[in-house]
């Protein structure tokens, strides 16, 4: 028997944020049909459900699970990857390794988006899977500062970079999204798989 999912009481739990939990965020095509489907895939509904975004709190596996209500660009849905922390002592810790790695790091002092208030890094790996590192503060009852696009959307770009930038928006704008519903090659015909991806 499938969960459905009870109203949700838009505030992270009270012991969420004593440990570290992984955090994935993704672009779905309908927010209440995935709404469903995740909350059958892992038991428990949302902690957090409005028009624009859903939020999972799992505490087995540690998991954050952001659902956003957008068209899946180039690269499919993950929207982005992350890692909640307990303290931006432990924040500021791993900044520090992340650039003697020359990691391009945006920072995010104090922000509110998504529904919270939170001190945040976004970073890109080596190939530009974009990370958000956080530690939440607290709850807000609005999305949250929509009316400052260039707070929000500075740290981010920033961890892209010029040419990530270019290369993203080329992407999303010109590249052939892969068709859905294709019939599966068998393993034995399959090509090998490219070791570069097409720009």
């Amino acid at each position: 028997m499938t969960p459905t999912p009870a109203p949700a009481p838009n505030r992270t739990p009270d012991h969420a944020t004593s440990v570290i939990k992984f955090h994935a965020s993704l672009n779905v095509s309908d927010l209440a049909r995935s709404v469903e489907f995740y909350t059958a895939l892992l038991g428990s509904g949302p902690a957090k459900f409005y028009a624009d975004y859903a939020k999972f709190e799992i505490d087995s596996p540690p998991l954050i699970l952001s659902l956003k209500p957008k068209r899946a660009c180039a690269g499919g849905p993950l929207n982005h990857l992350g890692l909640r922390v307990v303290s931006v002592e432990h924040l500021r810790a791993i900044q520090a390794r992340l650039r003697t790695v020359g990691a391009r790091v945006g920072e995010q002092d104090d922000v509110k988006c998504c529904y919270a208030r939170q001190t945040k890094l976004w970073i890109t790996d080596p190939d530009e899977t974009l990370w958000e590192v956080y530690v939440l503060h607290d709850d807000v009852p609005d999305w949250g500062e929509k009316d400052k696009k260039i707070k929000l959307y500075a740290a981010p770009l920033k961890a892209f970079g010029v040419r990530g930038l270019i290369r993203r928006a080329w992407n999303n704008t010109f590249r052939k999204r892969p068709e859905s519903g294709r019939t599966p090659i068998p393993a034995e015909t399959a090509e090998p798989a490219e070791t570069t991806c097409r720009v």
